[in-house]
């Protein structure tokens, strides 16, 4: 196996374990979208009764679980776009996952 073999093959191995993790990441999104959905009758509950403490509360959670919930979907693209670049190795790919050795004479 030669040094562009072996690269493509690390890079497809990496690209495979990122689109692994996405896809272990994107099944835990029915819990955060439950999440927010329970945090969301909470508030609308404590609008009903007027209780300004909880509202408050609540729409506290609210908004942490919106910014959670960005952070989680950026989390997955950002994986995707791993993925997608190591499945390309490009010559950038090449130099990151097995950069020239300086000082020792090439081999052919």
């Amino acid at each position: 196996m030669n040094r562009e073999e072996a690269i493509l093959l690390v890079s497809r191995a990496l690209s495979c374990m990122q689109g692994t993790t996405a896809l272990l990441e994107v099944a835990y999104s029915p819990e955060r979208f439950m999440t927010l959905h329970h945090y969301v009758q909470r508030l609308q509950m404590a609008l009903t009764a007027g209780d300004t403490a909880t509202v408050n509360l609540e729409s506290y959670y609210v908004s942490g679980e919106r910014v959670e919930i960005a952070f989680f979907f950026g989390r997955i693209a950002f994986l995707l776009l791993l993925g997608f670049l190591f499945w390309n190795c490009g010559p950038r790919i090449a130099r990151f996952l097995l950069p020239e050795r300086k000082g020792l004479p090439a081999a052919n």
